[in-house]
């Protein structure tokens, strides 16, 4: 899973110095259970309605066919999200500078593919040599 590897690399972000947190638009009762079911050591924060995710430009309606298949496994984001349109957010890993100016930006609206967790520490390497 994809927070357990950020896990993994977490104590090498702050040793550079940099503050790791996840973003989802999960209710924050099922956030707290996924931390600690997980043991994470980086705080998840919730996106309520996706409004932090709508900012950046990251917000997807599910077609029909896959709401319904969603469904039938009974998956209910509706329930999870508190989001009856079936929006999600495009999975992104942002790296921001103390000043708030984005220094790197991953977005891939195909899910799956994710930077690697030692990608973003190099790229935090290289910021960190650049200053």
């Amino acid at each position: 899973m994809e927070l357990e590897a950020l896990t993994e690399v977490h104590s090498e972000i702050r040793a550079l110095g940099a503050q790791l947190v996840a973003i989802t638009p999960e209710l924050e009762r099922y956030t707290r259970l996924v931390h600690r079911k997980s043991n994470l050591t980086f705080d998840i924060l919730s996106d309520p309605h996706l409004k932090t995710a709508e900012q950046f430009g990251l917000i997807y309606v599910l077609p029909d066919y896959l709401r319904e298949l969603y469904k039938s496994f009974g998956s209910t984001l509706d329930k999870f999200n508190d989001e009856s349109e079936y929006r999600l957010p495009m999975p992104a890993r942002y790296i921001i500078d103390s000043s708030g100016i984005i220094r790197s930006a991953d977005v891939n609206a195909d899910y799956t593919i994710r930077p690697e967790p030692s990608e973003t520490v190099r790229r935090l390497s290289d910021l960190a040599r650049s200053k």
